[in-house]
């Protein structure tokens, strides 16, 4: 099984979200936040954009100056920790290639921006967190709905009865 970057941060957001687009349900791509989280993606960074596919990575920017750099665009911080752990998934592949990589979220809205580095026990959180994932993503039916505060922006809010 391919774990990907949206995996990594459906699991620190929600495991039910996670157990869904495992299954494919990416269906509300009408949603409003969804709309406007693209549309923030494709203003942000124009002049210096290189977004690249690595071995089914998709990163959404990087920058070279001093260092490689891996930009990940968020529309807000509201769920600022998985946004974190999906650049350090990305960092650690990187890293398994080879590539030293430091990481930048940024969140255009909000005029702010975060670096992110891995560390040693990051690297051990992320394998712990793949074995998870892949527990998840077996079971035959979807983990329990649990109410989070941001469940009612969620695209499969529908699919809980929280």
């Amino acid at each position: 099984m391919r774990i990907t970057g949206v995996m990594v941060q459906y699991y620190f957001t929600c495991r039910r979200e996670l157990w869904f687009f495992s299954r494919g349900l990416n269906f509300d791509f009408e949603n409003e936040d969804m709309l406007i989280g693209r549309l923030i993606h494709e203003e942000s960074y124009e002049r210096e954009w290189k977004e690249i596919m690595l071995d089914g990575v998709k990163l959404d920017a990087i920058r070279k100056k001093d260092r490689l750099t891996v930009v990940e665009v968020k529309k807000s911080s509201k769920l600022e920790e998985p946004a974190k752990w999906q650049l350090k998934y990305y960092l650690y592949i990187l890293k398994r290639m080879g590539v030293e990589a430091e990481g930048l979220i940024s969140y255009p809205k909000e005029g702010r921006t975060e670096r992110i580095r891995l560390n040693p026990e990051d690297e051990r959180e992320l394998k712990r967190a793949f074995d998870e994932i892949e527990n998840i993503v077996s079971l035959p039916e979807p983990p329990p709905a649990e109410k989070k505060p941001y469940c009612r922006r969620c695209a499969y809010r529908d699919f809980c009865r929280v």
